[in-house]
């Protein structure tokens, strides 16, 4: 939940009484979200380790936040680590709440005026995939179709911001092949592939989620701004992020969304990437996810070696991390439909 804001906590007084005001005076109601539990879940992401692993452990204690920050013992964490969380959160001093609850007035005014819903576990447009996932993300900041984010067939479609032929019209094909089988395409909105992915699902009728590396007010990459405004009026499209508004995309932020990307689907499609490449990462995290895998065939050059790394992951590492098997390897020479179908049906029927 970072934030980047030239204006954070420098705020005047009696422009924080009006903010606050006009959010109390029924935004709060319409976007469903409280100052208060806004500003305590900010509190609790600042205490070191308190990830979302914890806020998931926290609500299914049926203890909330705001709660929790009155009561530090209510935490079911145990042993030394959560001794160690209710120490961290008796000493949030009142600086830090004044801080947290300025920032949760200010998001939700922005949520506001970007049309935009946050979303906590509470509510129901809460996608239950990231729930279940090992990336609970406890706020979600979401444009477009929030509706979007809860459907269960969902696979990621990922690659080299740089992907080239044959492998960028493998991509395309794949990913509209997917959209007209009733699968959501998941992307993360950079050039090359992901917007290979995202157009392919519209142009094919179906739906598309675009996970963000930023607050959605300042889309990423800006090249990329007339097709963020063509899918933002577009009613297939939904655009998430767990980065607050003012937020700038970074390496650690591109990180996260490659981890939430993951989390959304049922698998992922990782069509071309070189053995370093940023796409790597949602392999990787499909392994710590235990989601099935597929790639095209290498080419042997430099591009695709990250290809080749998946292609070669049929070894005891991938049976044992994903439970699922060894990577799928499709033909890159050629649309395979059949057995495109047959991957995507093993998705629909896995739980």
């Amino acid at each position: 939940m970072t934030e980047t804001r030239a204006r954070r906590g420098g705020e005047r007084p009696e422009d924080l009484e009006r903010e606050e005001a006009e959010v109390q005076g029924g935004i709060e109601a319409e976007l469903g979200v409280s100052i208060e539990e806004l500003a305590a879940l900010f509190l609790l992401d600042t205490i070191r380790g308190f990830g979302p692993q914890k806020f998931k452990e926290l609500y299914e204690a049926g203890v909330s936040p705001q709660h929790l920050l009155n009561e530090p013992d209510l935490l079911p964490t145990v042993g030394r680590r959560g001794l160690a969380f209710r120490s961290a959160i008796a000493d949030l001093d009142g600086e830090a709440v004044r801080l947290a609850r300025a920032r949760a007035v200010r998001q939700l005014l922005r949520a506001y005026e970007n049309g935009a819903r946050v979303l906590t576990y509470r509510d129901r447009l809460y996608p239950p995939s990231v729930y279940k996932s090992n990336n609970p993300v406890p706020v979600l900041y979401v444009r477009g179709r929030p509706e979007l984010l809860g459907e269960a067939r969902a696979v990621a479609c990922v690659g080299s911001r740089e992907t080239s032929p044959p492998y960028s019209e493998r991509h395309g094909e794949f990913a509209g092949r997917a959209a007209k089988r009733g699968f959501e395409v998941v992307s993360g909105f950079a050039m090359g592939a992901d917007t290979i992915g995202h157009l392919a699902a519209i142009d094919a009728g179906g739906t598309t989620v675009l996970v963000m590396p930023c607050g959605l007010d300042r889309p990423f990459p800006p090249e990329n701004r007339r097709l963020w405004d063509q899918l933002l009026a577009h009613p297939g499209a939904a655009m998430v992020s767990e980065f607050p508004f003012g937020t700038a995309a970074a390496g650690l932020t591109l990180r996260k969304r490659n981890k939430l990307i993951v989390a959304f689907a049922k698998g992922v499609l990782l069509s071309q990437s070189s053995a370093k490449g940023g796409a790597m990462n949602a392999y990787r995290f499909a392994l710590e996810q235990h989601k099935p895998v597929a790639t095209f065939a290498p080419d042997g050059l430099a591009r695709s070696s990250g290809n080749q790394v998946i292609a070669e992951s049929d070894g005891q590492v991938a049976l044992e991390e994903t439970r699922n098997g060894p990577a799928t390897v499709f033909a890159a020479d050629g649309p395979d439909l059949p057995a495109w179908d047959a991957w995507l049906q093993r998705l629909s029927s896995s739980t």
